[in-house]
């Protein structure tokens, strides 16, 4: 049964390490950006939902609808996936004392998964989000993330996490295998 670590963080002990969820973190756009696709949508279906029986194949303008309709056949699509991925993304992060796994999943289903040897990984500190580009002093807090090294190359996992969400995982994980601070290459 899943626990809260902190913040959006769940986790639970497993026989031999533990197993911590990491729900993607949605933007500010959001709130706006889906309800505008779906109005859009809405109005395109409405418009040309009766257009397709009432072409002729040779003319230029039936052309041009059947395209037209094609085209938010595929927004339709895209808007579905994006559904999909702001509902249903998350981070798995699995770790014993000989392997960390970091899992990324859309709707349940794996779509990238890293395994990384314990005595190979080192340095976990904490990314601060980064300021807006238009220079205000804002952050998005999507751009922060946990990193980390493995071998000679820099890892990230956990993009969106607070500080205290980051520090609570990070201290977890060291009470199942001690990483070192610092590895010299």
């Amino acid at each position: 049964m899943l626990e809260v670590l902190e913040g959006r963080l769940e986790w639970e002990k497993t026989a031999r390490g533990i197993c911590v969820k990491i729900p993607a973190r949605r933007g500010s756009a959001f709130a706006l950006f889906g309800p505008i696709i779906g109005a859009w949508l809405i109005f395109a279906s409405l418009r040309y939902a009766s257009a397709p029986g009432n072409t002729n194949p040779d003319d230029a303008r039936s052309a041009l609808l059947w395209i037209v309709l094609d085209g938010f056949g595929v927004s339709f699509c895209i808007l579905l996936f994006w559904l999909a991925w702001a509902f249903t993304s998350d981070t798995v992060v699995t770790l014993n004392e000989t392997q960390l796994k970091i899992q990324r999943r859309v709707l349940g289903i794996e779509l990238v998964t890293h395994d990384f040897p314990t005595t190979d990984v080192h340095n976990f500190k904490f990314i601060p989000p980064a300021k807006f580009w238009s220079g205000k002093n804002m952050t998005d807090v999507r751009t922060s993330k946990i990193q980390f090294q493995a071998k000679n190359r820099l890892q990230t996992f956990a993009e969106g996490v607070t500080q205290a969400e980051a520090q609570a995982l990070i201290e977890q994980m060291m009470t199942v295998f001690r990483f070192p601070e610092y590895l010299s290459t």
